[in-house]
Protein backbone atom coordinates (compact mmCIF):
# COMPACT_ATOMS: atom_id res chain seq x y z
CA UNK A 1 0.00 0.00 0.00
CA UNK A 2 1.41 3.39 -0.99
CA UNK A 3 2.24 5.85 1.75
CA UNK A 4 -0.13 8.79 1.67
CA UNK A 5 1.11 12.34 2.05
CA UNK A 6 -0.15 14.01 5.25
CA UNK A 7 -2.46 16.30 3.27
CA UNK A 8 -4.04 13.36 1.42
CA UNK A 9 -4.43 11.38 4.63
CA UNK A 10 -6.39 14.21 6.26
CA UNK A 11 -8.39 15.22 3.19
CA UNK A 12 -11.48 13.26 4.23
CA UNK A 13 -11.32 14.86 7.68
CA UNK A 14 -11.19 18.35 6.22
CA UNK A 15 -14.14 17.48 4.01
CA UNK A 16 -16.16 16.43 7.04
CA UNK A 17 -15.07 18.89 9.73
CA UNK A 18 -13.24 21.61 7.91
CA UNK A 19 -9.74 22.83 8.57
CA UNK A 20 -10.29 24.23 12.08
CA UNK A 21 -6.86 23.95 13.69
CA UNK A 22 -8.13 22.93 17.14
CA UNK A 23 -10.38 20.22 15.72
CA UNK A 24 -7.57 18.91 13.53
CA UNK A 25 -5.21 18.80 16.52
CA UNK A 26 -7.61 16.84 18.72
CA UNK A 27 -8.54 14.51 15.85
CA UNK A 28 -4.85 13.80 15.19
CA UNK A 29 -4.20 13.09 18.86
CA UNK A 30 -7.11 10.63 19.00
CA UNK A 31 -6.13 8.96 15.76
CA UNK A 32 -2.50 8.62 16.87
CA UNK A 33 -3.66 7.18 20.19
CA UNK A 34 -5.69 4.51 18.41
CA UNK A 35 -2.70 3.51 16.29
CA UNK A 36 -0.38 3.42 19.29
CA UNK A 37 -2.87 1.37 21.29
CA UNK A 38 -2.88 -1.38 18.70
CA UNK A 39 0.91 -1.56 18.56
CA UNK A 40 1.25 -1.49 22.34
CA UNK A 41 -1.38 -4.17 22.85
CA UNK A 42 0.31 -6.46 20.33
CA UNK A 43 3.69 -6.03 22.04
CA UNK A 44 2.30 -6.58 25.53
CA UNK A 45 0.31 -9.70 24.60
CA UNK A 46 3.53 -11.72 24.71
CA UNK A 47 3.63 -11.02 28.46
CA UNK A 48 -0.14 -11.48 28.96
CA UNK A 49 -0.43 -7.82 29.92
CA UNK A 50 -2.49 -4.86 28.85
CA UNK A 51 -1.11 -1.32 28.72
CA UNK A 52 -3.14 -0.46 31.83
CA UNK A 53 -1.72 -3.45 33.69
CA UNK A 54 1.83 -2.55 32.68
CA UNK A 55 1.30 1.03 33.84
CA UNK A 56 -0.02 -0.28 37.16
CA UNK A 57 3.04 -2.50 37.61
CA UNK A 58 5.33 0.43 36.79
CA UNK A 59 3.54 2.62 39.34
CA UNK A 60 3.90 -0.16 41.92
CA UNK A 61 7.60 -0.58 41.20
CA UNK A 62 8.15 3.17 41.59
CA UNK A 63 6.30 3.06 44.93
CA UNK A 64 8.88 0.68 46.36
CA UNK A 65 8.47 -1.87 49.12
CA UNK A 66 5.95 0.28 51.00
CA UNK A 67 3.38 -0.12 48.26
CA UNK A 68 0.43 2.19 47.64
CA UNK A 69 -3.16 2.52 48.70
CA UNK A 70 -5.70 1.76 46.00
CA UNK A 71 -6.81 5.40 45.86
CA UNK A 72 -3.26 6.58 45.27
CA UNK A 73 -2.82 4.07 42.45
CA UNK A 74 -5.94 5.52 40.84
CA UNK A 75 -4.64 9.08 41.18
CA UNK A 76 -1.30 8.16 39.64
CA UNK A 77 -2.93 6.28 36.77
CA UNK A 78 -5.75 8.82 36.39
CA UNK A 79 -8.43 6.13 36.41
CA UNK A 80 -11.58 5.48 38.42
CA UNK A 81 -11.74 3.43 41.62
CA UNK A 82 -13.54 0.58 39.84
CA UNK A 83 -10.83 0.52 37.16
CA UNK A 84 -8.13 0.23 39.83
CA UNK A 85 -10.02 -2.57 41.55
CA UNK A 86 -10.31 -4.53 38.30
CA UNK A 87 -6.67 -3.96 37.40
CA UNK A 88 -5.42 -4.99 40.82
CA UNK A 89 -7.75 -8.03 40.85
CA UNK A 90 -6.29 -9.31 37.57
CA UNK A 91 -2.70 -8.59 38.61
CA UNK A 92 -3.25 -10.28 41.96
CA UNK A 93 -4.72 -13.39 40.29
CA UNK A 94 -1.58 -13.51 38.13
CA UNK A 95 0.59 -13.27 41.27
CA UNK A 96 2.12 -9.94 40.21
CA UNK A 97 0.83 -7.81 43.10
CA UNK A 98 -0.48 -8.52 46.57
CA UNK A 99 -3.05 -6.72 48.71
CA UNK A 100 -2.57 -6.13 52.40
CA UNK A 101 -5.48 -5.12 54.60
CA UNK A 102 -4.77 -2.19 56.89
CA UNK A 103 -6.17 -1.32 60.33
CA UNK A 104 -8.41 1.18 58.55
CA UNK A 105 -10.53 -1.28 56.55
CA UNK A 106 -11.23 1.38 53.93
CA UNK A 107 -7.55 1.40 53.00
CA UNK A 108 -5.95 -1.54 51.21
CA UNK A 109 -2.26 -1.46 50.48
CA UNK A 110 -0.98 -2.97 47.22
CA UNK A 111 2.60 -4.09 46.72
CA UNK A 112 4.51 -5.49 43.76
CA UNK A 113 5.46 -9.15 44.29
CA UNK A 114 8.77 -10.73 43.34
CA UNK A 115 7.00 -12.26 40.33
CA UNK A 116 5.77 -8.80 39.30
CA UNK A 117 9.26 -7.33 39.62
CA UNK A 118 10.72 -10.24 37.66
CA UNK A 119 8.16 -9.77 34.88
CA UNK A 120 9.05 -6.09 34.61
CA UNK A 121 12.76 -6.99 34.49
CA UNK A 122 12.13 -9.51 31.68
CA UNK A 123 9.68 -7.44 29.66
CA UNK A 124 11.25 -4.01 30.11
CA UNK A 125 14.11 -4.25 27.59
CA UNK A 126 11.90 -5.70 24.83
CA UNK A 127 9.15 -3.19 25.53
CA UNK A 128 11.69 -0.34 25.35
CA UNK A 129 12.82 -1.68 21.95
CA UNK A 130 9.21 -1.70 20.77
CA UNK A 131 8.74 1.92 21.91
CA UNK A 132 11.92 2.92 20.07
CA UNK A 133 10.64 1.24 16.91
CA UNK A 134 7.32 3.09 17.15
CA UNK A 135 9.02 6.47 17.54
CA UNK A 136 11.82 5.84 15.06
CA UNK A 137 10.26 8.12 12.44
CA UNK A 138 10.96 11.13 14.69
CA UNK A 139 14.30 12.77 15.42
CA UNK A 140 15.43 13.19 19.02
CA UNK A 141 14.70 16.90 18.74
CA UNK A 142 11.16 16.19 17.48
CA UNK A 143 10.62 13.70 20.31
CA UNK A 144 11.68 16.24 22.94
CA UNK A 145 9.46 18.89 21.37
CA UNK A 146 6.47 16.55 21.21
CA UNK A 147 6.98 15.46 24.83
CA UNK A 148 7.13 19.11 25.91
CA UNK A 149 3.98 20.02 23.97
CA UNK A 150 1.97 17.01 25.11
CA UNK A 151 3.01 17.67 28.72
CA UNK A 152 1.85 21.27 28.34
CA UNK A 153 -1.49 20.13 26.89
CA UNK A 154 -1.97 17.54 29.67
CA UNK A 155 -1.18 20.15 32.32
CA UNK A 156 -3.77 22.48 30.80
CA UNK A 157 -6.35 19.70 30.76
CA UNK A 158 -5.66 18.85 34.42
CA UNK A 159 -6.12 22.49 35.40
CA UNK A 160 -9.34 22.64 33.40
CA UNK A 161 -10.65 19.49 35.14
CA UNK A 162 -9.81 20.94 38.58
CA UNK A 163 -11.61 24.16 37.69
CA UNK A 164 -14.71 22.25 36.60
CA UNK A 165 -14.77 19.99 39.67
Amino acid sequence: MAHKAPDEEMAYVRAGIGSDLDTMLVFNLLRTHSYLGGFLDADLRRWDLTAAQLNTLLVMRAAGAGGLRMGEIGRRLVVTRSNVTGLVDRLQRAGLVQRTAQADRRATLVRLTRAGAALLARSGPRHAEAMAELASCLTDREKRSLIRLLTKLRRGLRLRRKGAG
